[in-house]
């Protein structure tokens, strides 16, 4: 019975070589049981409308595992922005949805991108003692200042402020 199904289909196919894929895609889809999963994965698809430009310039879509859609997001200062709105962006996308919705949203930085980043923003720190002449100059500055602890924090933040150099 199955050979005589094929069998109709080759012959349909052979008559016209042209086959729509966009009509035999839907069929598919259902025939296979895959239309829960299409509806989650549509969200791919119409992520910049769904969520807006500025949210889809700095988090993207990864994958939707269980239910869970997993977003990336381009640093960590995005990332807690989109916590805070995770509960609105997780209704809106369930709201689009047709035939399922979403259990929870996770999301993620970049592997390795923050490091790389941070380390070529900011060189390395080296330490260079300030000669006693300066170290005594300023003290003279900063004598007039009759709080003992204020003038010792002020010595301290100079000092590191002259010792440590970048690059």
């Amino acid at each position: 019975m199955d050979e005589n199904r094929y069998s109709v289909q080759m012959s349909r196919y052979k008559k016209n070589k042209e086959v729509d894929v966009a009509s035999i895609l839907p069929t598919l889809i259902r025939e296979k049981g895959w239309e829960r999963q299409f509806d989650l994965h549509t969200l791919f698809s119409r992520w910049q409308d769904l969520v807006g430009e500025e949210i889809s310039d700095c988090a993207k879509p990864l994958k939707i595992e269980r239910g869970v859609l997993w977003i990336e997001v381009e640093n960590s200062a995005w990332l807690q922005q989109l916590q805070y709105e995770k509960m609105d962006l997780m209704d809106t996308l369930n709201s689009s949805l047709k035939l399922t919705a979403l259990k929870d949203i996770k999301m993620v930085l970049p592997k390795g991108k923050e490091e790389r980043v941070s380390r070529k923003q900011y060189p390395d720190v080296r330490f260079v003692r300030p000669e006693e002449k300066e170290i005594d100059a300023f003290k003279t500055q900063i004598s007039c200042i009759e709080d003992e602890k204020c003038r010792e924090a002020l010595m301290q933040f100079w000092y590191l402020a002259r010792a440590c150099k970048r690059g």
